[in-house]
């Protein structure tokens, strides 16, 4: 973490984070699916912002795609783009937490492999946030950068192992895979884990805030101001409630 931090509240990265993904070109419903896997990314113990940005300059600058498709074969469903590009995890995210909702209804094995993803902890932090308790759920991926990670969400209880959290926010586009139901998924060697709570990392953040990387939030920060309308005459003429003052009462 640099030097810099800023400690915001949860209400905030509602706030905020919403709008970001919107300066950066995500629809505002996405936009609260995006805080809320942001929210989740704080209860496991991650720096929201630094977990953010990727995603957000990935949708922003056109080098993350929106357009993908899902298949199946057997147990394994596939998340793959269309056109190419790494996956947006800002967009692809919530699509899969909500696959994992009906697959966990049913009880039995499934897998999901996506291809390349501009940010999987975004990826994880969704699946997180589905509540999907009754299941065992891994959500792995190889990165260049890091290595191995592994996130596996039990009962509300997350183990991440792999390297340190700094690295794992940082590690750069993957493939994903998630398993539901199945095996436990072989740590990488020479790695550690790291057990949370998910309840006490919540009950942490709503007490004491969340503590953000300085540079990060400001990069999250610039993609909200996209969304703040300049402060003109012609703006404050139109806005709600504004008008010509009058004598008239």
């Amino acid at each position: 973490m640099s030097r810099t931090a800023m400690t915001v509240s949860l209400n905030e990265i509602g706030f905020y984070f919403t709008r970001a993904a919107v300066g950066a070109g995500a629809p505002f419903g996405l936009g609260e699916e995006f805080a809320e896997a942001s929210r989740w990314a704080a209860f496991l113990g991650l720096d929201p912002a630094a977990v953010a940005v990727p995603a957000l300059r990935g949708l922003a600058d056109g080098g993350s795609g929106i357009a993908f498709a899902l298949r199946r074969a057997g147990d394994v469903i596939s998340v793959g783009s269309r056109d190419g590009r790494v996956l947006s995890a800002i967009y692809a995210g919530p699509v899969v937490a909500d696959r994992l909702l009906v697959e966990a209804a049913h009880g039995e094995e499934c897998r999901l492999a996506l291809d390349a993803t501009d940010q999987p902890l975004l990826i994880a932090a969704a699946v997180a946030s589905a509540g999907i308790c009754a299941s065992r759920i891994t959500v792995s991926w190889q990165s260049r950068n890091a290595g191995r990670t592994v996130v596996e969400l039990n009962r509300r209880i997350a183990a991440l192992t792999g390297p340190e959290a700094a690295a794992i926010e940082a590690s750069g586009a993957a493939a994903v895979e998630i398993v539901l139901n199945g095996a436990e998924v072989a740590a990488p060697p020479s790695s550690r884990t790291r057990t949370v709570r998910l309840a006490d990392g919540k009950s942490g953040a709503v007490e004491h805030g969340v503590v953000m990387d300085g540079v990060a939030w400001s990069v999250v920060f610039g993609f909200f101001s996209r969304c703040l309308v300049p402060s003109t005459g012609r703006s404050r003429a139109a806005g709600a409630g504004a008008g010509e003052a009058t004598d008239d009462c």
